[in-house]
């Protein structure tokens, strides 16, 4: 069918949909008895009219009756296929408008728009390969193609961390349309990824003095104010993650939101979102709130529990659970008075580069388990024993600028006078045979203390040194308080600001920034020559 060619799963749902059709049974509703032609064009175009008419009021049930009639009088317009997919798709109905944009495509092959709504399908679906080819091929269709370019490059920044490409679309995009609001919300973040966070906030000021509730700007600007170190301003536009595309774990909780308060007498639930990392960083503000809240839940990932239990001692610590029925059972089981999620929290601790505390580490390893790998380490013999880790992140988390490959490390591993300890997640094996084969260097690494936090927190406390790249390890060692080395990409995520040897959120961290995006050899290159210094000492 032309614009399918390649796709075999849509081919043979295509396929699956006109041997239906050609059976007798259309896909969408049973033809009405035969009218006279001309009658039947009329009743058609009539059906057509009032089936946009209702789209366009979002009565979105009876559009589809209308585009339903139509398909019914003629099967092969392309046209109320479309419509009908949308008035789907507006519903939530994602199977059925799959269905009408194959169909209208099958019948126009030459349809931009209907790949572009069937990349809508796929985004719906979290199919990101499907909509970037279908987005794709739009382009091919129609180059100036406003939205296309503007969804790809959307797609391609922050579900594959490919900004280079991404960003090409997106200021394809405003070229043709400069003054297109989401165009300029991506744009923003584009600029934000290429360290040039003025220019972003710049722009989120004027989208957010035309529109104070464009959500997507809000959330662009905290970014950007926080990788300037802005904190006062950046937490108010960051609770904008809450009504956005992102990282947060939108929950519903019949209780009212927790704002700063002093609560002796009244319970609290902290409950938790995004990442292990970051719960990990916001959790520098839990000792804060038990100051100010005489009785605290606070929700973690079931991996953080047992180091949360043991810092905490005076919360309760409830395993996560993204169930909202589960969590509603919790709130009225346990009687709270106000939530607040864990991302909320520095909005009312860390208002300024003085709040955070030059802490020893909020986080503690069980002290018999640290012993043991001490005694473990201590077996391998003289010198400091230094846990690495070289690659993190997802795609969508900009893995590829994050990651580094264990070959890079060959100036750091031949200090002869370390013992090296894999902190890596994943299977890594081939790459720790790789360097131990052709390079003689040997990393030792015990699954044990991978696959379980509570040991990894162990393990990491036990060693000298941990030298990583941003990683959720990181996290943990700095919340240990425990010295690391960080290999940080020239434009780092906002947690590690715009510049300098430090984060705020962890004192015992030292940064190593790269210079130019993609070069690791200089920053490898520096911690190998610092860590022979160390060793010598």
């Amino acid at each position: 069918t032309g614009a399918m060619d390649g796709d075999m799963s849509i081919l043979a749902r295509l396929r699956a949909l006109l041997h239906h059709a050609n059976k007798g049974q259309p896909p969408v509703a049973a033809l009405p008895a035969a009218a006279p032609d001309e009658e039947k064009q009329r009743t058609a175009r009539a059906a057509f009219d009032a089936g946009k008419t209702a789209f366009r009021a979002k009565d979105y049930a009876a559009a589809v009756d209308c585009f339903r009639t139509v398909v019914d009088l003629r099967h092969d317009d392309a046209d109320a296929h479309n419509y009908l997919g949308l008035s789907y798709l507006e519903q939530g109905i994602h199977e059925d408008a799959a269905d009408c944009f194959l169909l209208a495509l099958h019948y126009r092959p030459q349809f931009p728009q209907a790949l572009y709504n069937l990349a809508l399908v796929a985004l719906r679906r979290t199919d990101f390969d499907e909509a970037v080819g279908c987005l794709e091929r739009a382009i091919a269709l129609m180059p100036d193609y406003a939205a296309a370019h503007n969804n790809l490059g959307y797609i391609l920044c922050r579900e594959f961390g490919d900004f280079e490409r991404g960003g090409e679309h997106i200021r394809a995009a405003l070229r043709l349309v400069p003054d297109d609001s989401d165009a300029l919300c991506n744009y923003s973040m584009v600029l934000i990824q290429e360290g040039r966070s003025e220019e972003a906030l710049a722009i989120c000021d004027r989208q957010l003095a035309a529109n104070p509730d464009l959500h997507e700007a809000r959330l662009n600007r905290a970014m950007a104010l926080l990788k300037l170190g802005r904190f006062a301003e950046a937490w108010p536009d960051y609770e904008a993650r809450k009504f956005t595309y992102s990282n947060y774990a939108p929950r519903s909780l019949p209780l009212p939101e927790w704002r700063g308060q002093v609560l002796r007498d009244k319970r609290l639930l902290v409950y938790a979102e995004q990442g292990l990392g970051d719960q990990i960083m916001f959790a520098s503000c839990l000792p804060d709130l038990l100051d100010r809240v005489g009785s605290c839940v606070i929700e973690c990932a079931p991996r953080l529990a047992p180091i949360f239990r043991r810092s905490f001692p005076d919360a309760t610590i409830k395993p996560q659970a993204r169930d909202d029925a589960n969590l509603a059972s919790l709130v009225q089981a346990a009687g709270f008075d106000y939530q607040v999620a864990i991302g909320s929290l520095p909005g009312y601790f860390r208002r300024n580069a003085s709040d955070f505390p030059r802490h020893n580490g909020y986080l503690h390893a069980d002290p018999a388990r640290v012993a043991y790998w001490k005694d473990r380490l201590g077996a391998l013999g003289p010198g400091l024993k230094v846990g690495i880790s070289w690659f993190g992140g997802a795609a969508s988390t900009r893995r590829a600028a994050r990651s580094t490959q264990l070959q890079h490390w060959l100036p750091v591993l031949s200090q002869v006078s370390c013992s090296f300890v894999s902190l890596q997640y994943g299977d890594v094996n081939d790459e720790l045979e790789l360097v131990s084969r052709e390079h003689h260097v040997n990393i030792y690494r015990w699954s044990a203390a991978i696959d379980d936090y509570d040991e990894t927190a162990a393990l990491v406390t036990a060693l000298d040194l941990v030298i990583s790249v941003q990683t959720a390890v990181v996290h943990l060692v700095g919340a240990l308080g425990k010295p690391a080395w960080m290999l940080v990409p020239a434009v780092a995520e906002w947690r590690y600001l715009q510049s300098g040897d430090s984060m705020p959120w962890y004192p015992s961290l030292r940064l190593f920034r790269q210079q130019q995006a993609g070069q690791w050899q200089p920053v490898v290159a520096e911690i190998a020559a610092e860590l022979a210094r160390r060793a010598r000492s």
